[in-house]
């Protein structure tokens, strides 16, 4: 006699592993063993055996109350991937000048598919993190000046496949009209950057450029968030065009060095 679960493929230890990790998100920061089966949609005692292992390990922490995080081992294993350890290192200290420089939030974001991840940002706005770029947040690339210009420059192929919608509307000013969405996005490469207001949040503005690598190809983009009298091309331009122009610069020598001692 078949059990009711017998025509669904037997799942493998990895893909429920990463079922569990996958459970927390920025939303569900820690979760009960009862949260994570039911988030990942496994039997509580798979759950509890895979956890304790993971617990182990350390990429899974056990808080006060009985809940469970994301654990700093895991934090320590991410923080090696070289997409964004080298570009952190690079941009740092010119996210600073440059927050200095416009008195904005400084953020500097990666693409992923569809979506713009900020890997860093500087900010005096204790509200920011929350609000409106935390690092590691993922957001769709249509949404803010980072995504747009990531998004300018990406392959057709992805290009049509987001203007291709659906494009959600996080406020009344985003824009979700695929064929509007192309025709800035020319402009964008056109004239080398994005500015947007309240697309994302109402409250907030974004002005951002590409980052690129010692071949030519964009690998980032730089932006400076802030209130819409802050966020206007003709203050911000030359600020953020030399930030990005001198990650990209640090950049080059970074991957120069690391060459060099592996040579």
């Amino acid at each position: 006699m078949t059990t009711p679960h017998s025509a669904a493929p037997e799942r493998s230890v990895v893909d429920r592993t990463l079922s569990i990790l996958g459970a927390f998100d920025r939303d569900n920061p820690t979760l009960t063993l009862s949260d994570i089966s039911r988030r990942a949609g496994l039997p509580l005692a798979t759950v509890h055996r895979i956890v304790s292992k993971l617990h182990s390990w350390g990429a899974l922490e056990r808080c006060a109350d009985g809940m469970y995080s994301i654990g700093l081992r895991l934090w320590e294993t991410a923080v090696l991937a070289p997409r964004s350890s080298a570009l952190v290192e690079a941009a740092q200290p010119h996210l600073i000048a440059l927050h200095g420089q416009t008195s904005g939030a400084a953020v500097i974001a990666i693409r992923d598919g569809g979506e713009s991840v900020c890997l860093s940002f500087v900010s005096d706005d204790p509200e920011f993190p929350n609000r409106y770029s935390p690092q590691g947040c993922r957001v769709s690339l249509h949404a803010t000046s980072v995504g747009l210009v990531l998004l300018a420059h990406a392959d057709q192929l992805l290009q049509s496949e987001v203007c291709g919608g659906p494009l959600h509307a996080y406020t009344p000013r985003s824009l979700t009209d695929g064929a509007a969405l192309q025709r800035l996005l020319g402009r964008i490469r056109r004239e080398g950057h994005a500015a947007v207001h309240g697309t994302l949040t109402e409250a907030r503005g974004g002005y951002a450029v590409p980052v690129r690598d010692g071949r030519g190809v964009v690998v980032a983009a730089v932006a400076v968030v802030g209130p819409p009298d802050l966020v206007r091309p003709a203050r911000l331009a030359h600020h953020v065009h030399a930030a990005a122009n001198a990650i990209s610069q640090s950049l080059r020598a970074l991957r120069s060095g690391a060459a060099e001692v592996g040579a």
